[in-house]
C-alpha cells in the first residue's frame, strides 16, 4: 500500500480531553491511475460517545492533470 501524505490535521481539546479531530490524507492508488483522497473525523461527545465519520474519493489521475492544465490556462482576475 502506497503511503498518504497528510494535507489537514486538527484537533480541538477540549478541557480533559479532546473534542473533535479532523484529517484529510491523499493518495495513489495501487494501480497509480488514481489519486485517493480521505476524509477522517471524529467528534467525542461528553457522555464518552463517539461519532466517526470517513469518506474516500477516487479521481482519476488522468482528469486532475486535465483539469489543472484547463485551470492553469484561464484568465486570472486583476488584483
Amino acid at each position: 500500500m502506497n503511503d498518504a501524505v497528510s494535507l489537514f490535521r486538527r484537533v480541538e481539546c477540549g478541557t480533559e480531553q479532546p473534542v473533535l479531530l479532523h484529517e484529510l490524507e491523499a493518495r495513489v492508488s495501487e494501480d497509480g491511475r488514481e489519486l485517493i483522497v480521505s476524509r477522517y473525523r471524529e467528534r467525542y461527545g461528553e457522555s464518552g460517545d463517539t461519532q466517526r465519520h470517513e469518506v474516500h474519493r477516487r479521481v482519476p489521475i488522468a482528469t486532475l492533470l486535465k483539469w489543472m492544465a484547463r485551470e492553469g490556462t484561464a484568465p486570472q482576475p486583476s488584483r
